[in-house]
């Protein structure tokens, strides 16, 4: 669960996670990966962690960025299943339990998906809802990629597939990237439907337009690459 600045929410979200997998008996641990926040995050994971000790608390170093916390947190992480988790509230926490069963069942990666029969994009704002459905039907058709949401960082993986596929992106754009190498790789997609619920507390940590306008370029930037090259 990377953290940046998330003093308003980080307290209910971790507590709602660990509850509900307390109560799922899953064994776990919640990685909180923080990106040096300014605020309070870092002194209220602290005080949690002491009283749960499946909580811990990784405060980076290195460059900061969204992508690069994904990266360092999964390394990090002791599991050999990893979930990508938002500290936001967004992310419905009943879809855990069909993603870890995809991947006891054989699949690599699974993607909690809002635009497959069943899921729902829930109260998400329209425009990014738009914008994010019609960007992963392109990356669909592009990349004969067999599912249907790429860009929902919501996911369940086999901790080993950070150390073979090489991943660059340091913001939101690591979501598609790394759904996208994965495929090229050979690994196993696939997919389950969940709802999105937009952030209710704090600031969202990105721009609508700008991180579109990088998704797209890093889209056909690949597919490029993947025609001439390789990813």
């Amino acid at each position: 669960m990377p953290t940046f600045n998330e003093e308003k929410i980080i307290e209910k979200s971790i507590n709602n996670l660990s509850d509900f997998l307390e109560r799922k008996k899953i064994d776990y641990e919640i990685l909180i990966v923080d990106d040096k926040s300014k605020d309070k995050t870092i002194e209220i994971v602290n005080k949690i962690s002491k009283k749960n000790k499946k909580i811990i608390l990784f405060i980076r170093k290195e460059k900061p960025g969204f992508g690069f916390s994904l990266i360092d947190g999964t390394k990090k992480a002791s599991g050999e299943i990893v979930i990508w988790t938002m500290a936001d509230l967004s992310d419905d926490l009943e879809t855990i339990p069909k993603m870890i069963k995809k991947i006891q069942d054989g699949a690599d990666m699974v993607i909690a998906s809002r635009n497959m029969p069943g899921g729902s994009r829930g109260d998400q704002n329209k425009l990014k809802a738009i914008g994010s459905t019609i960007f992963s039907r392109l990356a669909k058709i592009l990349f004969l990629l067999p599912i249907y949401d790429i860009t929902n960082a919501f996911r369940a993986f086999k901790k080993e597939m950070i150390y073979t596929i090489s991943l660059e992106n340091n913001n939101f754009a690591i979501s598609p990237e790394f759904a996208i190498k994965a495929h090229k790789k050979g690994y196993r997609l696939a997919e389950v439907p969940t709802t999105y619920n937009e952030r209710k507390v704090g600031e969202a940590k990105t721009k609508l337009f700008k991180m579109g306008t990088f998704y797209y370029k890093m889209l056909f930037r690949y597919w490029f690459k993947n025609i001439f090259y390789t990813l």
